[in-house]
């Protein structure tokens, strides 16, 4: 059998294998999808945005669940269609939510709101396959993160505190998981032009105050999360485990 080093490229081939992907219809989410789909995974797509979600599977030929990922009563039906017909072996977590507020002005509402969806929702899309691949004997899933669960975001206390949780939860079921042959890791993208930043365009020299702390000098785009993936969800990145990779253009270095 060929080395990994031999395969090359092929080291990232993911023929025959299925991936589960939230948040699915755009942004980072859809980028990360269609670059699965290339190497050769079937993609089943999840996401609250049915156009989005409809534009993607005329471009991949994915499998659409329009819901709610804070649903768990849809997670299950998800879980349930997905593994019907066979084994999933890949879980990316992509669906978030931002809230962009002071503490003092936060609402317990709010609060409660995100935390649902980034943290609580991601816990469980987690718990559920991770169940699966573990009686499967094995499996990748990679959690979306942030640079904000690194480093302190102007504006932004509660949801740096949920991309935090975010990492450690990941690194604590890699943890537990790993005997089982499930890989968990996190990617932390850094500011990245998507309709997920639309509101920070409102807001007079805010996207120019971001840009100063970036060493490569630009945003970061959809397509640069796509070798990240690959290696993480691939056989490339068999030996990484419990790792958080920073894709953020160096703004966490300094």
């Amino acid at each position: 059998m060929a080395t990994l080093a031999e395969k090359g490229a092929g080291a990232f081939d993911l023929t025959g294998r299925t991936a589960v992907v939230t948040g699915a219809a755009s942004g980072l989410g859809r980028a990360m999808a269609i670059a699965m789909a290339a190497c050769g995974a079937r993609i089943a797509a999840i996401d609250r945005d049915a156009a989005g979600l409809a534009s993607l599977a005329a471009a991949i030929g994915s499998e659409s669940f329009v819901g709610d990922v804070a649903d768990l009563g849809f997670r299950d039906e998800v879980v349930a269609r997905t593994t019907a017909s066979g084994r999933v072996d890949i879980l990316l977590c992509s669906a978030g939510v931002a809230l962009r507020k002071d503490a003092l002005e936060t609402t317990p509402e709010e609060f409660d709101a995100m935390m649902g969806v980034n943290v609580r929702s991601i816990f469980f899309w987690n718990q559920a396959f991770g169940r699966h691949m573990i009686a499967a004997g094995g499996g990748a899933i990679v959690n979306v993160a942030s640079q904000g669960g690194i480093i302190p975001l102007e504006g932004r206390p509660a949801y740096c505190a949920s991309k935090a949780a975010v990492i450690q939860l990941s690194k604590s079921l890699a943890r537990d998981w790993i005997p089982h042959g499930v890989r968990v890791n996190a990617i932390a993208p850094g500011l990245s032009d998507t309709p997920f930043i639309a509101s920070m365009h409102d807001v007079p020299g805010r996207i120019e105050r971001a840009l100063a702390h970036i060493p490569a000098g630009r945003m970061g785009v959809p397509d640069d999360m796509v070798g990240p993936i690959l290696l993480l969800v691939s056989d490339a990145g068999r030996y990484i485990i419990g790792q958080v990779l920073v894709v953020d253009g160096g703004w966490t270095v300094f």
